[in-house]
């Protein structure tokens, strides 16, 4: 998908952004005491861990910091004495000293300095103060990216798909007002008639009985807070990187966050299940625009930001799944001056997450073919292998990506398998509606068998005209809203009738190149 933009030039202050870039997994001194959680008890924090420090004034200083501060930087919260490692204090959600969002570190006196002595924590589980827990819409992996146009059609209900995703622009929501939202002693302001099409989106799709997923897309809207200072160099991209590297960023982030978990959480303006943070992020150059040269670096302020936006979701909808979101070039990038792997970034992204908290965290992939244009995801190809080495990863070896998470230090912090939303694969008709049809026979037969696949959703209802001139008539309706053969199978995914003609046209039984998972 496309998308034009315009863009915008702000001074770099690079010392400054150096600074917010520096890491905080490590202490800043020598390792002498570990936190190993910190989990919302009622309406306390109780954060732990171990300790071998002896502070000179007998007591070990717990500060919250926010994401962008390390050291000893923050505002003391608890206290402890030298031998001990678990501290109590307040929450205070939605106050103007929340401690949702922050991190927590350990702070001892040593030569008669203040110095951090220990790792940083976050909370893990912010849904343990959720104001809302909206009934899930879990009904089954097929889906779809609805055409705007055509919400008060019949399309959906007859296709029978029971997922939707819907793009949601950061940008056009925080452009303007018309909704005033008290959030930690600030008022912030949404676009109300920009907020009311989400509303009706939702309601719309909830009515059908369809599970709905919002991409949350960080486009340039007037005001650029939300925009990673990084970004801030001028150069054009489609959507650009998360700001949680400063303070303004940070706070307005947490309140989207809050607001965007509150309003759609069966609240009257529709619920959504799932939360997809950005779009294909490891493309840092058009589709999360950040100047960075390092994938550690890269991935470490993405966390950053996609900590704010799972707290702040879940916080409200305790239901809620916030899923990260890569694209189809798995173990190396095509260019590496724009790309990274998706598999070098998510080792990275958890890596980091791992260390300041495991969290529940999803992945929302694309696994679309290679080249796009090419329908054909039955045929082997070198492109894509049943190996952890593969370029991408497609419809035909998405067992890499489910393989992958399976590892030990994949799992979620429950020990599951985290599930896999493949949340935008689709096929052109261009070299023929049976080419088509066959696709996306194929796909879903790929994604019903693997047990880790939350989601199969088309990426488009309707042909776009921009996306034709790239070779890529991907809808199940061409431009007119006439139905294509791909449709007819795609309502009838499943049906042994329908995979046999598939089959047929394919030249191959399509049921014995499944990879069952």
């Amino acid at each position: 998908m496309k998308k034009r933009c315009s863009f915008f030039i702000l001074p770099a202050l690079a010392v400054f952004f150096v600074l917010l870039l520096a890491p905080s997994m490590k202490a800043d001194a020598a390792a002498g005491a570990s936190l190993t959680s910190a989990l919302i008890q009622g309406n306390q924090v109780v954060v732990t861990g171990t300790s071998s420090v002896s502070s000179e004034d007998g007591i070990l200083h717990l500060y919250a910091q926010a994401p962008y501060e390390s050291g000893t930087q923050g505002v003391e919260v608890a206290q402890a004495p030298n031998g001990t490692a678990t501290f109590s204090f307040p929450l205070n959600k939605n106050t103007a000293n929340s401690n949702l969002f922050k991190k927590f570190t350990i702070v001892a006196i040593q030569n008669g300095v203040p110095t951090a002595v220990s790792n940083s924590v976050y909370i893990t589980n912010p849904e343990a103060c959720a104001s809302h827990t909206a009934a899930r819409r879990d009904g089954g992996i097929k889906g779809i990216l609805p055409a705007a146009q055509l919400l008060n059609a019949n399309n959906l209900t007859d296709l029978g798909v029971q997922q939707a995703t819907y793009n949601l622009l950061l940008g056009r929501i925080t452009s303007g007002g018309g909704i005033d939202y008290q959030y930690n002693g600030k008022t912030w302001h949404f676009n109300a008639q920009v907020v009311s099409e989400y509303d009706i989106v939702a309601k719309r799709l909830n009515a059908q009985g369809i599970q709905v997923t919002f991409i949350v897309l960080n486009d340039l809207g007037a005001d650029p807070t939300l925009i990673h200072p990084l970004a801030r160099d001028g150069v054009a991209a489609n959507y650009y990187a998360l700001n949680a590297a400063d303070q303004a960023g940070a706070e307005k982030l947490a309140a989207v966050a809050s607001f965007l978990g509150q309003r759609y959480s069966n609240t009257g303006h529709g619920t959504v299940d799932n939360w997809i943070i950005g779009n294909e992020v490891n493309a840092r150059q058009m589709w999360n625009y950040m100047q960075s040269s390092d994938v550690n670096q890269y991935a470490a302020e993405y966390a950053k930001a996609f900590r704010i936006m799972y707290n702040g979701l879940r916080s409200e909808n305790a239901n809620a799944r916030v899923y990260v979101a890569t694209d189809q070039q798995w173990s190396r990038a095509s260019n590496a001056a724009q790309y990274y792997g998706s598999r070098p970034f998510l080792v990275a992204f958890n890596d980091y997450i791992r260390a300041e908290g495991n969290i529940d965290w999803r992945l929302s992939s694309h696994p679309y073919n290679v080249p796009l244009y090419d329908p054909n995801n039955w045929t082997p190809t070198g492109y894509a292998t049943h190996s952890q080495s593969s370029p991408y990863v497609t419809m035909q070896n998405i067992d890499v990506i489910t393989d992958f998470l399976s590892q030990p230090e994949l799992l979620s912090p429950s020990g599951a398998v985290r599930t896999v939303k493949l949340s935008e694969v689709g096929y052109s008709s261009l070299n023929g509606e049976q080419q088509q049809a066959i696709a996306v026979t194929y796909a879903y037969l790929q994604a019903i068998s693997n047990r880790y696949v939350d989601g199969l959703i088309i990426s488009r209802e309707m042909d776009e005209a921009v996306e034709i001139v790239q070779g890529m008539a991907v809808g199940l309706l061409n431009g007119s809203a006439q139905s294509k053969m791909a449709y007819d199978f795609y309502k009838h995914a499943g049906d042994p009738n329908y995979v046999a003609q598939a089959s047929a046209m394919a030249g191959v039984d399509l049921t014995s190149i499944v990879t069952m998972r």
